[in-house]
């Protein structure tokens, strides 16, 4: 029974194809910080063009593209906080500490290193492009994440606009 209860609990909280947290662990996981009082950094984060690679190549290399973004951002930004997939092609990494600026800082150098490293490996069928957004809450209160959550959401997509304008 014991077995039983961890894998229906990982598969209640784990995304299936890429093991990351899946969005019912996020949200429960924001529940949580609300009695924390540290600072709560919140990265959004968001796959650029996997409706053009899953129409021109097939949605067996959407998922590829998908494990790929989730594995450097679990290798970059997991270090410091626990990663998620809420969406599609969403993913959130939440970090806590007194830190968490310092602690984004160090994981996107590791997030830029290691999407060069797969750009260079996995050029011929797909180009991984990530856009981030990065905001830190203070209040963790409803409406003060609910805030960091938007802030973070907006610099994401000023990101991806960046990232689009530079493709």
């Amino acid at each position: 029974q014991g077995l039983q209860y961890d894998l229906i609990s990982k598969l209640a909280y784990s995304d299936g194809l890429t093991e990351l947290g899946n969005r019912t662990a996020y949200l429960e996981a924001l529940d949580s910080y609300k009695t924390d009082f540290k600072p709560l950094g919140i990265v959004y984060l968001d796959v650029n063009d996997l409706k053009k690679v899953n129409d021109n190549q097939g949605h067996e290399y959407g998922d590829k593209l998908i494990k790929a973004a989730a594995k450097i951002i679990e290798h970059s930004f997991g270090t410091y906080g626990d990663s998620y997939r809420i969406g599609g092609d969403e993913f959130c990494v939440l970090m806590t500490g007194s830190d968490v600026e310092e602690k984004y800082k160090a994981a996107l150098k590791e997030f830029q290193t290691l999407t060069e490293e797969q750009n260079r490996k996995e050029k011929k069928y797909f180009t991984v492009h990530i856009a981030h957004g990065f905001a830190v809450c203070e209040d963790v209160s409803d409406e003060g994440i609910e805030q960091a959550i938007a802030k973070a959401d907006s610099a994401m997509y000023q990101n991806k606009t960046k990232l689009k304008s530079k493709a």
